[in-house]
């Protein structure tokens, strides 16, 4: 989980606000949820784009492991923290993965312990994978395509342990969480002032609306 609290509306702006709408019944709740909204969209677009700078990720990927939480405090306006948390990402899932399937080596064959028993099989194909764009996929020499019974298809690598039904233990092989992608101070300030220029940029729009609506 990585957050940081980002000064999303300075003083001088929520008062100016909240005199506009002085008048308008719930009218600053109203204006504030609805910028609210807005930025928080904004931030998880712009996030993205930022992981995807470093990241071979497909947008689809990032936002299926992305949490992005917004809590508020009122201190001389609004103070946001803004808290991004997701699991760890399957390697499987980054672009550069291969095989794209489970395959095995039929040219093959190793002596591995399948249902209890020691017998003969064809190892799956070794299985390579990346995370930056700026490298190169990895060829992994123990590890292979797997889908499991759920229906999971990932990079999986042999642990050198048994089950608890004596078979080969095995463990996926993990790449990175969004959070650990955005743990960077650089990417979060810049995160913040993008942020903060959305959110007075939709408050103002959202108190020009509201008037425009109450005086009709």
């Amino acid at each position: 989980m990585s957050s940081f609290y980002v000064e999303v509306i300075g003083a001088e702006t929520f008062k100016q606000a909240e005199k506009m709408l002085a008048d308008v019944p719930g009218g600053m709740d109203r204006a504030l949820k609805s910028a609210t909204k807005r930025a928080v969209s904004f931030l998880r677009t712009q996030s993205t784009k930022e992981i995807r700078q470093r990241y071979d990720l497909t947008r689809k990927n990032i936002r299926a492991e992305q949490n992005i939480r917004v809590s508020y405090r009122y201190f001389n306006g609004i103070e946001a923290r803004i808290t991004f948390r997701g699991n760890k990402i399957p390697l499987f899932r980054y672009g550069g993965s291969s095989p794209k399937t489970p395959t095995v080596n039929p040219d093959k064959t190793i002596m591995a312990i399948v249902n209890g028993n020691l017998r003969p099989v064809h190892p799956g194909v070794a299985a390579a994978g990346h995370q930056l764009v700026s490298t190169s996929p990895t060829t992994f020499s123990r590890a292979f395509v797997a889908q499991m019974k759920s229906g999971h298809i990932g990079i999986f690598e042999r642990t050198g342990g048994k089950t608890a039904t004596g078979d080969a233990e095995i463990k996926e092989i993990m790449g990175s969480s969004v959070p650990q992608m955005l743990g960077n101070e650089d990417v979060q300030e810049g995160l913040a002032e993008k942020t903060m220029a959305k959110m007075d940029e939709r408050l103002e729009h959202e108190v020009n609306r509201i008037l425009a609506g109450w005086g009709g």
